[in-house]
């Protein structure tokens, strides 16, 4: 059923930042995204649970599309000025931009936390739900032209490692000698 929106909530959806804000947004992005890469490295989430030699191979193809995915969210969502419906398996909220600084100070608490306490199993926890929650978002506030553009630059830099990877396994990974 949708209910109508009271009229704080219309004022409070119509909002737009101001460009002081915006860019504040954008450069606070770019310091979540260093508070990030310091729970996320090393970010191997197949290898986490599958502890065989089988899944370096997914890490070794998949971690930095999810890691340079979750950082190129932050730096999307840091943008939102418009409602953003998520939807993930029938359940649906909508992101709003004033929530930005609320779930900003939310990743950092999550930062600092992790590496305060030095424990393996929480980064591991809080590096897959950060990471998970930003590509949640930031693909819905993703244009589709700029995901497509992103697919064929994976598709291509995935066929030369598979390149180099061959290469590797066959041995012929050493340098050139002339």
């Amino acid at each position: 059923m949708v209910k109508r929106a009271t009229e704080e909530e219309s004022k409070a959806w119509s909002a737009l930042p101001s460009s002081t804000e915006m860019a504040v947004r954008r450069i606070s992005s770019v310091f979540l995204m260093g508070a990030l890469l310091t729970v996320l490295t090393p970010f191997a989430p197949f290898s986490w649970i599958i502890p065989t030699n089988g899944p370096e191979l997914l890490d070794t193809f998949l971690s930095p599309v999810l890691v340079l995915g979750a950082l190129y969210s932050q730096w999307r969502i840091a943008g939102v000025i418009q409602p953003v419906a998520v939807e993930i398996a029938d359940v649906v909220f909508m992101y709003r931009q004033v929530m930005y600084w609320q779930l900003a100070f939310l990743e950092i608490v999550v930062c600092v936390a992790v590496n305060w306490a030095r424990n393996e199993i929480y980064r591991r926890f809080a590096s897959v739900g950060v990471v998970a929650g930003l590509w949640a978002v930031g693909w819905f506030a993703t244009p589709l032209k700029t995901k497509m553009v992103a697919w064929e630059h994976i598709k291509w830099i995935w066929t030369w490692m598979a390149f180099n990877e061959a290469r590797r396994v066959v041995g012929g990974g050493g340098r050139r000698r002339y």
